[in-house]
């Protein structure tokens, strides 16, 4: 009786990692690095946990928990509350249309796949902003966070691999 339980706790623990790497993932975001010459800038590592998950445990990372992440960082972030929770789950819905281009060959088509999705995303998240608050707001710190997402996306994407070879094909 006592092993049932603890094999459930395992199994719903180990269902829950995608989720929960992708919320702290988010929690990290508001971490601005500072960059010379640049100032500020925080790349967005929610969407790169996000695109990982959605692109190879589908099954673990629903769209549902795409939105309620989104909300979040909306709060953390002080977006129109529904902005990126609107892009998280469209995101979500395109890296699930294009799965076995994006996450079925080399690492590098994974790799040209995110950036396509982190340019639509923040261009689309920045042209919300700017019609929200009628007015052209700069576009160079949005070019950079677009740029150091693809940048470092080797790195998280390593890091999300590992986790999942450890810790959800050992159960």
């Amino acid at each position: 009786m006592i092993d049932v339980v603890w094999q459930r706790l395992d199994s719903g623990a180990r269902s829950a990692l995608p989720f929960v790497t992708v919320l702290l993932c988010t929690f990290f975001s508001v971490v601005a690095w500072p960059l010379p010459h640049l100032g500020a800038v925080a790349p967005p590592l929610g969407l790169i946990a996000l695109y990982y998950w959605a692109g190879h445990r589908p099954d673990l990372f629903r769209p549902s928990m795409a939105f309620i992440i989104g909300l979040l960082n909306d709060v953390l972030h002080s977006l129109p509350l529904g902005l990126s929770a609107l892009l998280f789950v469209g995101a979500h819905q395109l890296i699930l249309q294009q799965r076995r281009f994006f996450t079925g060959h080399s690492f590098y088509m994974t790799w040209f796949g995110f950036s396509l999705v982190i340019v639509i995303v923040m261009l689309l998240e920045w042209l919300a902003i700017c019609l929200l608050r009628w007015q052209g707001l700069p576009f160079f710190p949005v070019l950079m966070q677009m740029m150091l997402a693809i940048v470092i996306f080797p790195l998280p994407c390593w890091l999300l691999i590992r986790l999942q070879r450890n810790v959800l094909s050992a159960g």
